[in-house]
């Protein structure tokens, strides 16, 4: 295929951050503000570079539209095994089902992504893999890492962007696979990174203990912070209202638009956090993490009030993703999918979830300090993959 691995890659000067909170907020709303008045002549040899990702009425990783009546689950696994599972009604009983199970690379998978008809996966072996889910066929690999593949998501169907333990964050266009951009800013390995909704602007958090702000319309960085801990998972709401960072046990939740200084709801989950998701339901947002507890823990985005905490596995879990689904009865609703260190995978209704909310919940200002209530509800459908999986993605069959 047409990728981008012998390509010669430049290397950028990253300027002195500032120390200082972790917000951004106000870098966010104000990236946002200018990245809708792209360069208009760029010069010839920033062509590529300043090439736009965001575009409308594309999809969000982790939440696709528009929602179909089946989806394709993928995980990766510590034994190098990529399972493709797809879950389908069967009159009102969601069924998962085996697509493909085969051995994808050298190493340990550790990140997984879908965008359309394409899947990536990133491993150990520092090479990214990309199939045609349509076709079930792999296109080729990509060789433009030299570290561990930490992170793969697509926007849309038009670009995808990898993150590595090099340091660097690649964008590449799927068109012909070509690398559009190498953005450098971390000065040690990228642990996690999220597109927001328009494509627009993306966040990375690394080992550096900075999170950087990108400009994806110009492929530069808008703003790097210093922040008081590691930040391991970073995740955007599907409304772009807020955006969550994970350190350890404790996540900050941070509301896009909000006043410059505003204070960002801190969540003390008392677990290590190994999976975070934020999910739009009903005009509000919720944010979900997997913890080593086995329980998914539920929180307002807006003021971080503990609302549930779900007993879904009996071992840690290890990822969290969500994709819009046409249940039988005609609703559109989202569906969350969990894996476990323990092989199992499972979808849930979050519908159901929000129902058994405490009316107001959803709109707490207080800080997630509290114990959250633990709510118990039965699984959409479950499978056993029978082996140790790290990393999940989902597709809604959108081919």
């Amino acid at each position: 295929m047409a990728g981008g691995g012998n390509n010669k890659r430049k290397r950028q000067t990253a300027a002195g951050a500032k120390a200082g909170e972790v917000a951004g907020v106000a870098d966010v709303a104000k990236a946002a503000k200018v990245a809708k008045t792209p360069t208009k002549t760029p010069a010839k040899s920033q062509t590529k570079a300043a090439e736009p990702i965001g575009t409308t009425g594309t999809t969000t990783p982790g939440r696709t539209t528009p929602a179909k009546e089946s989806f394709l689950v993928t995980a990766g696994t510590y034994e190098r095994i990529l399972y493709g599972i797809e879950a389908r009604f069967a009159g009102e009983r969601l069924e998962f089902s085996a697509q493909f199970i085969f051995p994808a690379h050298i190493g340990c998978i550790k990140a997984v992504g879908c965008g359309g008809r394409y899947l990536a996966s990133g491993s150990t072996d520092e090479v990214v893999r990309v199939y045609d889910l349509k076709k079930r066929v792999e296109l080729g690999t990509l060789h433009e890492h030299r570290g561990s593949v930490t992170g793969l998501q697509f926007h849309g169907r038009t670009h995808l962007l990898s993150a590595s333990e090099d340091g660097a964050i690649c964008v590449f266009r799927t068109k012909d696979w070509e690398v559009l951009k190498v953005l450098r800013g971390h000065t040690g390995p990228v642990n996690a990174l999220a597109i927001h909704p328009s494509g627009k602007l993306a966040l990375s958090v690394g080992r550096d203990r900075t999170i950087i702000l990108w400009n994806l319309l110009t492929g530069q960085r808008a703003s790097r912070t210093k922040t008081p801990q590691v930040g391991e998972l970073v995740a955007w709401s599907p409304s772009g209202a807020h955006y969550a960072v994970a350190y350890a046990a404790e996540m900050q939740v941070h509301a896009v638009g909000a006043p410059a200084g505003a204070p960002a709801a801190t969540i003390f989950a008392r677990q290590r956090i190994l999976a975070l998701l934020v999910v739009t339901h009903a005009g509000a947002d919720y944010v979900l993490c997997g913890c080593q507890d086995k329980r998914v823990h539920v929180y307002s985005a807006a003021g971080g009030a503990p609302l549930a905490a779900i007993p879904c596995h009996d071992n840690r879990i290890k990822g969290l993703c969500a994709v819009d689904v046409v249940f039988p009865d005609g609703s559109t609703r989202p569906v969350v999918v969990s894996i476990s260190s323990d092989g199992w995978i499972k979808a849930w209704d979050f519908a159901a979830i929000a129902a058994r909310l405490r009316p107001g919940e959803g709109e707490g200002e207080g800080e997630g300090e509290g114990e959250a209530p633990e709510l118990r509800i039965d699984p959409l459908a479950a499978y056993n993959a029978d082996a140790r999986l790290t990393c999940v993605g989902v597709s809604n069959n959108d081919f």
